[in-house]
């Protein structure tokens, strides 16, 4: 038994399509460049008028010249107009039935394959709308298990020697509070500072790891802050301009927003070389338009090329796309004008409903 992937790996042949239907004298004419519906118009009236023509010169022959008969008499009229008139109507009634059948049949054949085209185009970005989901995945392994170790170095490395040399200073300071209380006490106060120093380094790892500002003040201040912390000491001025009421946008939704503007920041960090950066958030009914543009050098010319292309996005672009997808919205990455690339996504801002993985994270 095949497989739902093998299914999809074997998608049906349109070289095969005849074979689902009885072999009939048209198919085998067309194969050897026959047009059967052109040819079989002509036969429609040429048969008709040569039977018109044998039966009226037979019964001119049986009755005017071999019996003598006149053109008016009864016998001849008669025959004449059953054999000669109504014979033939009805020999072209019957190539004209058989004429719409095959037209209805020729026309089913043609919407078949192009069902048959539509379903293979289908698959094909089914196909690569599987390998991105594979890549992506690949990708979020990845960089959960780079985050796990970028954790666990930056606790023992920074929180293990900070709480070491707090361990040390307490020890020095305990040996000489009968003996040097002013040294005691400025080693105290070095203690402190280092517990401050502690406290400022966990806070950052626990910003980096889900900014606390968005949960308790909500977006516009998690944006303000994530633009003064991000590109103020890259030397790029920011905009930001906000529209409609955002205090009412669902957790899992303003979760969403950040996150995506968040990774176009990154993306203006590492390529675009930019001076200055434009963050639009717009909020008209149930919907959140969001756009994210700058003045850098603009997107690759592959991705300008490959772009309305299923599976040619790159990874980045398509995290961000499967984020806004994952709650019902859409995303593009686009030219800014006159320079520059620019970042559009909407969302549904008053759906209930999300991944279960945003909703997880928009709830720590």
């Amino acid at each position: 038994m095949l497989t739902m992937s093998e299914k999809h790996a074997n998608p049906p042949n349109r070289t095969s399509f005849s074979s689902v239907h009885p072999l009939f004298l048209s198919d085998w004419l067309q194969t050897h460049g026959v047009h059967v519906a052109s040819q079989l118009k002509f036969v429609q009236w040429a048969l008709p008028l040569l039977l018109t023509g044998i039966v009226f010169f037979d019964e001119l022959k049986e009755h005017v010249l071999g019996e003598g008969e006149g053109f008016f008499n009864e016998n001849f009229l008669i025959e004449v107009f059953v054999f000669g008139i109504l014979g033939p109507v009805a020999v072209w009634l019957v190539l004209w039935w058989i004429r719409g059948i095959l037209a209805a049949r020729e026309q089913d054949q043609q919407h078949l394959l192009r069902m048959y085209e539509n379903l293979e185009d289908a698959q094909a970005r089914l196909h690569a709308l599987h390998a991105q989901r594979g890549d992506l995945l690949n990708r979020l392994m990845t960089v959960q298990e780079e985050e796990r170790r970028r954790l666990a170095r930056e606790m023992h490395d920074e929180l293990g020697q900070l709480l070491t040399g707090l361990s040390i200073r307490l020890r020095a300071c305990q040996e000489l509070i009968p003996d040097h209380p002013e040294d005691a006490r400025q080693c105290l106060e070095r203690s402190n500072q280092l517990v401050l120093e502690i406290i400022e380094h966990a806070r950052t790892i626990v910003v980096s790891l889900r900014p606390t500002v968005l949960d308790d003040y909500g977006l516009v201040p998690a944006l303000q802050d994530e633009l003064e912390r991000r590109m103020k000491p890259a030397n790029i001025d920011t905009t930001l301009e906000v529209e409609g009421d955002l205090a009412t946008t669902p957790p899992a939704i303003a979760t969403v927003a950040y996150r995506i503007i968040q990774e176009s920041l990154t993306n203006v960090l590492r390529h675009a070389q930019a001076r200055h950066v434009w963050v639009r958030v717009h909020r008209q009914d149930d919907c959140l338009h969001v756009t994210v543009a700058d003045d850098g050098v603009g997107l690759p010319s592959w991705l300008l090329r490959e772009n309305g292309r299923q599976g040619s996005s790159s990874l980045g672009i398509l995290g961000m796309k499967e984020r806004a997808m994952s709650v019902g919205g859409e995303l593009s990455v686009l030219p800014n004008q006159p320079q520059g690339a620019m970042v559009e996504f909407s969302l549904p801002a008053g759906a209930p409903q999300a991944a279960p993985a945003l909703q997880e994270e928009a709830a720590l």
